[in-house]
């Protein structure tokens, strides 16, 4: 999802400031602020080597080799590829200040690349979970009830059939100009989250400032789930209330180069399966409202 301009308890301002957006990341507890500070001391280790952002993606490649994606959100980064091109990090520039730009509205996506860089990592020390991921769709990792009512920020249009084939109600939230008789407007999200038993987030909602208000909206949802390839797996983020998260379903880059390449060239999402898997992180979550 790509949010339009909101008031500012729901979306970041989409100017070119360098300074986080009212609303965004000022608080200690924001979800941005936490993955920032959890992956601080690593950036500190690593440069960049190689940037590169096509029409809906941008990508990042450390000097030891991991790579990491992100959406694009025009709305808060400026309309791709020429205005983010021109702000991608140079080749030697520490990792810590391409991070760093996660809080920075008109840079978030190429600070969340920067973190799904240091943490999306097929094993070794870069891997934050206990035990293996869950590959693979995320309809096979998460739990479905048929009496559920799953709330769906940003459309995800390969899984919303075979969601409505095992739950009793699907509400999706999109942007205006997309919407039509099976999607809601995306600012009724936070709303509605609370009637809802299971929460799927795009987490294109770390870019644009939403995160927040949205996990906030969802905290008594059995199952909180962020996805899409821009999800930083760092279950520990997730754990607590007031940012909890049940499931991380993001992906893990198996080709770099070609990751690199499919970007550039303005691939999306379904361009990915040759360079990267599907992967679900379950989070251990403590201090938590929902309900079972």
């Amino acid at each position: 999802m790509h949010a339009k301009s909101k008031p500012a308890a729901l979306a970041c301002n989409a100017s070119e400031t360098e300074q986080p957006a009212a609303g965004c990341s000022a608080d200690a507890d924001s979800v941005v602020d936490v993955l920032t500070s959890h992956l601080m001391a690593e950036a500190r280790q690593r440069t960049i080597r190689q940037a590169v952002a096509g029409g809906r993606f941008c990508a990042v490649m450390l000097d030891d080799g991991g790579v990491g994606m992100a959406n694009l959100c025009p709305d808060v980064c400026g309309q791709p590829s020429r205005q983010v091109s021109d702000r991608l990090p140079r080749p030697g520039m520490p990792a810590a200040d391409a991070l760093a730009t996660l809080a920075r509205p008109a840079r978030s996506a190429i600070g969340l690349a920067t973190a799904n860089a240091l943490a999306n990592r097929p094993g070794g020390a870069g891997e934050r979970w206990a035990g293996p991921g869950i590959e693979g769709d995320l309809l096979d990792a998460v739990e479905l009830r048929p009496n559920d009512h799953v709330g769906m920020v940003g459309c995800f249009y390969p899984l919303v059939e075979g969601i409505r084939r095992r739950v009793r109600r699907l509400s999706i939230f999109e942007r205006g100009q997309r919407l039509s008789p099976d999607l809601l407007p995306e600012d009724r999200a936070t709303e509605l989250l609370p009637q809802c038993s299971v929460a799927l987030l795009t987490a294109t909602t770390l870019i644009n400032g939403t995160i927040d208000a949205l996990l906030a909206a969802a905290a008594n949802c059995r199952e909180v789930v962020l996805l899409g390839p821009s999800t930083p797996l760092v279950p520990g983020v997730f754990a607590n209330s007031p940012r909890r998260a049940s499931l991380l379903a993001g992906m893990l880059v198996t080709d770099p180069e070609e990751l690199l390449r499919t970007v550039a060239r303005d691939g999306g999402t379904r361009d990915f399966k040759t360079c990267a898997t599907k992967v679900n992180v379950r989070v251990n979550v403590t201090g938590s409202g929902h309900t079972q």
